[in-house]
């Protein structure tokens, strides 16, 4: 059986892919909790991403052994993509397919705020600002304070990443973005065909950053597609630009 591997995005959690997971047979998909959150709430947080590729290129090795395709959101892109390479070099089992969403390529800039230096106010703000939390928890301090420290952690996670070139993947990149995304331009997507030598097609929904969650976005159904899975629920596929 082939397995679909899933990444979250900066500051989420594996719960983000559970109607993923309910829509495919059961063991279909896998997706990855990274520590300090959710279920792994008491582990410490990783603040850089290569020890943190590191680390799951060991506890994935099983999963990873056996057929496999990567999809992986904003952060989660970013993670699936050095581990697919790390794996490549190490002459290990590449994935049938990486799939990614709401990423600019690898070697284009990935900063994003800088998390360090602002309030939980401003930062809250921001997140506001891009669909990422609601109004609602701007007006709770004590429930934002425990969601942005996962959120800055994640982001020193992302600004910590420096590209270095490298072959390129042997597998095909499907990549999806949001047509109303403030934070990845339809020509940051693009830019992953020169990190494969198998082909890269690119997919731009109505939707904004946070696709995977957002209902109706066409997501879902186009990875399940795109990976080859039938999943048992369709999700309402919305128009694209597929390119």
């Amino acid at each position: 059986m082939r397995r679909l591997v899933c990444f979250h995005h900066a500051g989420g959690g594996a719960s983000a892919f559970r109607g993923w997971r309910a829509a495919l047979p059961p063991g279909t998909l896998h997706a990855v909790q990274l520590p300090g959150r959710e279920d792994r709430h008491a582990e410490p947080r990783h603040l850089d991403l290569t020890p943190l590729v590191d680390a799951l290129a060991s506890e994935l090795a099983d999963v990873l052994a056996e057929p496999h395709l990567l999809f992986g959101h904003s952060m989660g892109a970013l993670v699936a993509y050095y581990l697919a390479r790390r794996r490549v070099a190490a002459g290990l089992r590449p994935p049938d397919r990486l799939l990614v969403a709401a990423s600019a390529a690898p070697h284009l800039d990935h900063r994003l705020f800088d998390a360090a230096t602002m309030s939980d106010a401003e930062l809250g703000a921001a997140l506001h600002r891009i669909g990422g939390i609601p109004a609602e928890l701007l007006r709770r301090p004590d429930w934002l304070g425990p969601l942005l420290a996962v959120v800055r952690d994640d982001i020193l996670v992302c600004n910590s990443h420096r590209h270095t070139d490298g072959p390129a993947l042997p597998c095909p990149i499907d990549v999806f973005g949001g047509r109303h995304d403030p934070l990845v331009a339809e020509g940051d997507l693009r830019g992953w065909a020169a990190h494969t030598s198998a082909g890269c097609t690119v997919t731009v929904l109505d939707a904004g950053h946070f696709l995977v969650q957002e209902p109706g976005s066409g997501l879902r159904d186009r990875v399940f597609h795109r990976a080859g899975l039938a999943g048992r629920h369709s999700d309402t596929i919305l128009p694209a630009a597929a390119r």
